[in-house]
């Protein structure tokens, strides 16, 4: 899509093409660094800055060496629902992550989300993260009226470095292909007289 092919090259730009710039930065204090320079070069575009935040967080994981993840990614069973992030675990199934630059309602959509994603895997774990610090404070301290998000994190905060702290703590992988039915036994057109005949 263009659109991608723009984001990439904005983010390619600002970071120089190494993702491994500043490597003594954590992942909160690239963020910030990041998008601030962002923010100075280029103009406010909410599909674009959404793109950007996207980008930094992808690279924020990369750098801590939390592989394999999904990026815009579909599970199943969970129809018209495209996740920022998915991240398998072994023992937790899927954590989702995700981005927000700012909340306003679009925090009801990520709680939405996260209930699809618990309703299939119950022992899911879904973040919010965001980059409006008044916002964050705001639902994190009304995060028991929302139904599945486990919390909700400023990304230039240290709580964003902990929770990815936390989940390089799990044996990380790909996700299983599922099969939608299995049987020992598939009657077919072609063999259901044999068990009767």
């Amino acid at each position: 899509m263009k659109g991608d092919h723009v984001i990439k090259n904005i983010v390619k730009t600002i970071i120089g093409g190494d993702i491994y710039i500043d490597n003594q930065l954590s992942p909160s204090e690239f963020i910030q660094k990041y998008w601030e320079i962002y923010q100075k070069n280029y103009k406010s575009s909410q599909t674009t800055n959404g793109g950007v935040f996207e980008e930094l967080l992808a690279i924020t994981l990369m750098r801590k060496g939390i592989f394999p993840f999904y990026m815009q990614a579909k599970v199943s069973f969970i129809p018209n629902v495209n996740y920022d992030f998915i991240i398998y675990t072994k023992n937790l199934g899927p954590i989702s992550i995700s981005s927000k630059t700012s909340l306003r309602e679009r925090y009801k959509q990520a709680d939405l989300e996260a209930v699809a994603l618990k309703y299939i895997h119950r022992n899911a774990i879904s973040y919010l993260v965001t980059l409006n610090s008044q916002e964050c404070s705001r639902r994190k301290s009304d995060i028991g009226s929302l139904m599945a998000i486990n919390d909700i994190i400023l990304a230039t905060s240290k709580d964003f470095d902990n929770i990815l702290e936390e989940i390089k703590k799990n044996t990380i992988k790909l996700a299983p292909t599922v099969k939608i039915v299995t049987s020992n036994t598939i009657v077919t057109e072609d063999n259901y007289q044999s068990r009767y005949l």
